[in-house]
């Protein structure tokens, strides 16, 4: 896996939550990306984290500690350079 492969991403109902959560997360030395929401997922807020599949404990325990939980999560898949989505939680 490369250094940017991603497998999940998670769209949050506040840009201000998708960031306080990647801050916390960072500082816990988690690799995660700050992107803007795609089109087809983009629910209510225009911020996502993408995250790492070996990371998903990690960040539950986190998500569940700061009491701010995501809108929806979505397994990442990838065709080629193109991405599409199938919702798992």
């Amino acid at each position: 896996m490369k250094q940017n492969d991603y497998d999940y991403i998670m769209v949050f109902t506040s840009h201000y939550r998708a960031l306080y959560l990647y801050d916390r997360l960072r500082l816990k030395k988690i690799t995660t990306k700050l992107v803007t929401a795609p089109n087809k997922i983009n629910i209510s807020c225009t911020q996502a984290l993408k995250i790492k599949e070996e990371d998903r404990e990690i960040i539950r325990v986190e998500i569940e500690r700061n009491n701010i939980y995501p809108t929806a999560v979505f397994k990442i898949i990838k065709d080629g350079k193109k991405e599409d989505y199938e919702l798992v939680e």
